[in-house]
C-alpha cells in the first residue's frame, strides 16, 4: 500500500495570500505578485516561516480535498496573517530592481 505527503498549510496560505493582497493596492502589489515568478518566491518564503502540518495518507484517498484536513487555529492565523504582510514587503524588497523592470510606473 502506497502513501502520500499532503501540505495541510499550504492552500491555507494560497488563500491567506489572496486575502492579504486584497488590501493592498493594484500597483505595485498585486501586479508584482500576479506575475509566476515572484508569486512562487512569495508562497516559498511564507512556508519557510510559518509551521507547516502534513498528513500521510493512502494514494488512494490523497486525491481528497486537503481542506478537509485544515486546522488551523485563531491564534495561528494572526500569525500567518502577519507572515504573509512581512513576506510580500520583504520580497518586494529583495527584489525590488527586478519588479521596476517588470512593472510599469504609472
Amino acid at each position: 500500500m502506497s502513501h502520500a505527503l499532503i501540505n495541510l498549510t499550504l492552500p491555507i496560505v494560497l488563500q491567506e495570500i489572496e486575502n492579504v493582497l486584497g488590501e493592498y493596492p493594484e500597483h505595485p502589489y498585486q501586479l508584482a505578485f500576479s506575475i509566476h515568478e515572484l508569486r512562487q518566491k512569495l508562497i516559498a518564503h511564507i512556508l519557510s516561516h510559518a509551521p507547516n502540518r502534513y498528513v500521510v495518507e493512502e494514494v488512494q484517498k490523497s486525491s481528497s480535498d486537503p481542506k478537509l484536513h485544515n486546522f488551523s487555529p485563531f491564534k495561528e492565523r494572526l500569525y500567518l496573517e502577519m507572515v504573509v504582510h512581512g513576506s510580500i514587503l520583504h520580497i518586494l524588497r529583495e527584489n525590488a530592481d527586478w519588479v521596476s523592470r517588470h512593472i510599469p510606473h504609472i
